[in-house]
This record gives C-alpha cells, structure tokens and sequence, in this order.
C-alpha cells in the first residue's frame, strides 16, 4: 500500500518514475523473455540521439528505445499501475511491480479495454465473442455476441458496460454497440447516431462519445445521453476528450516529408515522400487549437492515473521515423509552453 501511494504522487509532479518503475528488466514468469518479445535491436540505432529528441518533447518513452518493439496494441490499466501491449507472441501485461507475462488469449483482433483495474475486456481472434479476462485471477471468460467484428472496445457509463465498434454481418456498416459484460445482452449505445461510424472514443466520466462517419472527413464530439454536438474539427480521424471535458486531442495527417535525397532518381513505383501521423490539442473552453509540432503518433489515450497525462503509438519527431514504441506526456508543460492558462489537476470521480 505505501508503494502504491508512493508512485500516486510521483504522478502528479510529472517524474519519470512510473516508466522506469513500469519497464526495468525483471524476471519474466512465462514463455518468451521481455527481450525477444519486443527489444530485438535494430542494426542501425542511435539510443542516445532518440533520447534526447525524444526529451526535448517533453516525452517518456514506454520500451528502449532501439528495440524493435514489434506491437500493434496498447492500453494502460484505470490506476495506471499496468499496460496492456500486444507484441507478435500475443497480449502481455507490465505490472509495476516489474512483473511481465504473457497472457493466455491468442493474439486479438484489436485493442483492449480494461473495465476497471483488474478487468481486461479484448475482442477474440474468431470475431464473434468478447473474452473478459482477470488479470489478477487469470480467469478467464468468453461472451458470445449478436455481431462480429468489433473492435476499438472502450469503458461504457455504467461500471460493467462496454462499448465497441462492430457490425451485424462480416464486412458489413460498423456501428457503435453496448453490452452489459454481467449479462452478455448487448444493444446500439446511441440510439441519434447513424450507422456507419469509423473511429470513435468515449469519457465515461463526461458521458461524451468522439466519432468519425464512414467516408466523412470531421471528427464530431457530441453528448451521449441526446447527441447534442459539442464540436467538430475538420480533416482528422481520431479524437478523444479528457476526463474532465476541457481538452481533445484529434489525429490527423501531417505534412508530407521527403524521403528521397534532393537530386536523386528513383523508379517511379517508390514513394518519394512519407506521410507521418499528426497530433493537434483543443481547449474545449476557450477554442484555442494547436498543433503539436514536431510530435508524430497516433491511437492517443489519456493516462487516467494523472490529470492531463496522454499516451500514443509513437512514430516519430520532427518528421523522421524512429523506432515504433509507447510515448507518455505531461501534456501540461506543452500548453502552458503555448501561452494557455492550464486548470490544476482535479481528482475526477468515474461515473459509476
């Protein structure tokens, strides 16, 4: 219990100490080593240089930084004491204790949620069921659904309800369901909502959901009780609000850079320029937007352990690819840099 509140309060002064904590080398308890899971070295890697452009950002990375960190998927636990990440041998979970092991679910289809602590809800790899998995308890338990498909799963309002994208056919329009986890009865979440939703995040603590339409090109915040729009930001495919409601952070494209030397000639099949994720920060408040210069990345998430912590699938700085890894922020420090009047850190309730 001191422990625990030891690394609570390191979280509000922004200190690294949760990373370190999270991602020293330990004594692994089964299958493969952290190792071969997700640090195998790129041949050519400068860690020192990664780490100082990386700082100069303001950012902690997750996993060394000249590991090749082969994962698709990650999701930090409600208390910010463990991370999901799905690496090629399947899930895994980093507790902070140093603890990592792999979990016994195959490799899903798409990211997981945590429900709570202990909770880790993940779309099975067949596509028709939901497994419900106690991390703690390594119990595990698989709800059969009334679509197929689903993915990007979030916490719902209620503490037993999840959200998730699915379909009623393979392949057919997604739209955003709810499923009770207690009973496995599962409904349309947001009866305003039109078929045919794209990408979407949910604040449970706010009761605001974030969408993209199919083949639109506005991300929408909007209350999920009537729908009523809150906001809507032009050009990006991704955005989540914080737990409080006072900033959104969107995902986009950014500038194209070019990945070919000036001067040079090359088949016409190979790209002559690459296209890095983007990042932009709103306050809700007073509309201000920015874009966060020089940060690449994208599945954003906000750190629910510390007010203002966000955490993204890092790809990069100031348009050059690095080594794909987990990126945690103060994004505090940016937007006080940006000349905003940031509110301090309030202790936000989950909806129960």
């Amino acid at each position: 219990m001191k422990h625990r509140k030891a690394l609570a309060a390191t979280l509000t002064t922004g200190s690294v100490a949760i990373l370190l904590l999270l991602f020293t080398p330990s004594c692994q308890s089964d299958g493969p080593t952290f190792t071969e899971a997700v640090e195998t070295v790129y041949t050519h890697c400068d860690a020192d240089k990664i780490k100082f452009r990386t700082a100069s950002k303001g950012l902690q990375l997750a996993f060394k930084p000249c590991g090749s960190n082969n994962f698709v998927h990650f999701a930090w636990s409600p208390d910010g004491l463990k991370v999901y990440y799905q690496a090629s041998q399947g899930g895994w979970v980093r507790k902070d204790t140093g603890e990592n092991f792999r979990l016994r679910i195959g490799a899903p289809r798409a990211r997981p949620a945590w429900l709570n602590a202990e909770m880790l809800a993940y779309p099975d790899s067949t596509g028709g069921k939901i497994g419900v998995y106690q991390v703690g308890a390594h119990v595990l338990n698989l709800l059969e659904l009334d679509q197929v498909e689903p993915e990007q799963l979030t916490r719902g309002k209620a503490a037993d309800d999840l959200l998730y994208l699915a379909s009623e056919t393979p392949g057919g329009v997604q739209d955003i369901y709810r499923m009770a986890v207690n009973t496995a009865e599962s409904e349309k979440a947001f009866l305003w909502m039109e078929y045919g939703v794209e990408s979407f995040t949910y604040a449970h603590e706010v009761d605001i959901v974030c969408y993209r339409e199919m083949a639109a090109k506005d991300v929408v915040c909007a209350r999920g009780e009537d729908g009523e729009e809150i906001v809507r930001v032009a050009d990006r495919k991704r955005g989540g609000v914080s737990r409080d409601g006072r900033y959104l952070v969107t995902e986009g494209d950014g500038a194209p850079v070019p990945v070919v030397p000036e001067g040079e000639t090359l088949p016409d099949w190979i790209p002559k320029e690459v296209i890095p994720p983007a990042l932009w920060i709103r306050d809700l408040e007073t509309g201000k937007e920015v874009l966060w210069e020089g940060v690449h990345g994208d599945q954003f998430q906000w750190y629910d352990a510390a007010t203002y912590y966000g955490s993204f699938m890092f790809w990069g700085v100031d348009g050059v690819e690095l080594n794909r890894n987990v990126a945690l922020v103060d994004l505090r420090s940016y937007m006080k840099g940006q000349g905003w009047e940031v509110p301090l850190p309030q202790v936000v309730q989950p909806t129960r």
